[in-house]
């Protein structure tokens, strides 16, 4: 049981003088709770719930990361910006827009990362891991997008190193001759990553990388 007490001085007490008698009273107050002390240990810092996040949900964007974490724009900003400044999470920007990933994943794998969030590259990536090559008419039937929309991401896959195109045939595609072919140019690195970061995005119903892990069982 907790008691506190509390004494009183007589205002007539000259506290100066030697020897001196104290008339004192004394109040206990007993049946109060026990006070509960957090160690240090046990509570979470923002910097560790970021950082956690980040590691487990590679590539979310600003909003996403403050929607799903609960820390408002300003501290989570100026967190982020330390963060980056020591170079314990990386930035991959898509377009303008920042994603965020840990600093354990290579830049390479940020980048398919990256694409694996978008909507259409997500897509056109899903039919690379299904089918070994699919010409251009193909990615536009399967992505369900216009001609021109699917050229541009179509080009971004090239550019990031991420698929490539040629004239050689695959088992799946061999009526098309000469027909320029896209294919992944590290298929099986794609699937890692797809089954190491997809399972735990399932949670996301926004997330395309949960969508392409559900697409390949």
């Amino acid at each position: 049981m907790l008691v506190s007490k509390l004494i009183l001085f007589d205002y007539h007490t000259n506290l100066s003088e030697k020897n001196v008698s104290l008339n004192s009273y004394i109040f206990e107050s007993r049946g109060l709770p026990e006070t509960v002390s957090l160690q240090p240990k046990d509570i979470q810092s923002n910097y560790e719930i970021i950082v956690s996040h980040i590691t487990k949900f590679p590539g979310l964007r600003f909003y996403q990361l403050k929607n799903e974490i609960g820390i408002a724009n300003g501290t989570l900003q100026h967190h982020l910006s330390s963060l980056v400044k020591s170079d314990s999470i990386f930035i991959q920007y898509d377009n303008s827009t920042p994603r965020y990933f840990s600093k354990e994943i290579e830049s390479d794998s940020q980048v398919i990362i990256k694409r694996l969030s978008q909507n259409t590259t997500s897509k056109i990536i899903r039919l690379l891991l299904k089918k070994e090559c699919q010409t251009f008419a193909q990615l536009v039937k399967y992505s369900k997008k216009s001609p021109g929309t699917v050229s541009l991401y179509k080009n971004k896959l090239v550019e990031d190193r991420i698929i490539t195109g040629s004239t050689d045939n695959c088992k799946c595609n061999k009526k098309h001759g000469m027909k320029i072919k896209y294919r992944l140019s590290d298929p099986k690195k794609v699937r890692i990553l797809v089954l190491e970061y997809g399972k735990t995005s399932l949670t996301k119903s926004a997330d395309n990388l949960a969508d392409v892990f559900l697409s390949l069982k």
